[in-house]
């Protein structure tokens, strides 16, 4: 996708280019992002779920949403992604200047819109920090990371660390049919049975589009509160 990136992101750019190449910016976070989740209209950068924190606990929960977790099944198993999934983690450790380098391949390859993580969640204080300064650093690029991982957003908010705009945290119910205080979070998700059981008018779309976004933007929108996602 054609899209011009604004002059303090060229400037930001510019910077970056004499100090990095496409392939040590990859290997500074371990691999970099990829394109190949089909759902996904653009780049995406994933974990385990092995790795969850408070998924690992769910996951032992009847009826919670990682009771079944889909990024434990299928071609999550091939052992190239799970080398994958240990190098990204492993990464981490490079703290901003895993940041600095995530941002050369997002203006590189002008990834407009980004998901954190269509497998795994974030791991600590630290590494939501080093997205936000991602963030901070692409102000014109959108990032959506749905999480459970609400003491690390907490953490956020006692320390005072802003949130860019452009940098949405969306919390995800544990609970199949389960929603979240919408006072408490800005931003949620639920998992849904049935469209009866939704909360609010949002419905994600995939199911009826080959279970891909298409033109859908909605988990990336801050004004859109929840999003209901049909279990499948």
């Amino acid at each position: 996708m054609k899209m011009n990136i604004n002059s303090f992101e060229s400037l930001i750019f510019s910077h970056l280019d004499k100090n990095f190449t496409l392939k040590k910016a990859r290997e500074l976070t371990g691999g970099g992002i990829t394109k190949k989740n089909k759902k996904m209209p653009f780049y995406n950068y994933d974990l385990s779920a092995k790795d969850c924190i408070k998924g690992s606990v769910l996951r032992n929960v009847k009826g919670s949403v990682c009771e079944e977790c889909y990024a434990d099944k299928g071609n999550f198993h091939y052992p190239s992604v799970k080398v994958s999934h240990k190098k990204h983690l492993e990464s981490l450790k490079n703290g901003f200047l895993w940041s600095m380098a995530m941002a050369y391949q997002i203006l590189y390859y002008k990834a407009k819109y980004f998901r954190f993580h269509a497998s795994g969640d974030l791991q600590s204080l630290g590494h939501a920090i080093q997205i936000i300064n991602l963030a901070k650093l692409t102000p014109s690029f959108k990032y959506w990371i749905p999480t459970r991982e609400t003491k690390i957003l907490k953490e956020l908010k006692e320390q005072n660390i802003s949130i860019p705009k452009n940098c949405i945290f969306r919390v995800s119910a544990p609970l199949i049919n389960g929603h979240l205080n919408s006072k408490v979070f800005r931003n949620t998700s639920s998992v849904i049975t049935s469209e009866k059981n939704a909360s609010g008018k949002n419905i994600c779309p995939s199911l009826n589009q080959g279970g891909m976004c298409l033109d859908c933007r909605n988990c990336w929108n801050t004004r859109i509160k929840n999003i209901n996602y049909l279990y499948h």
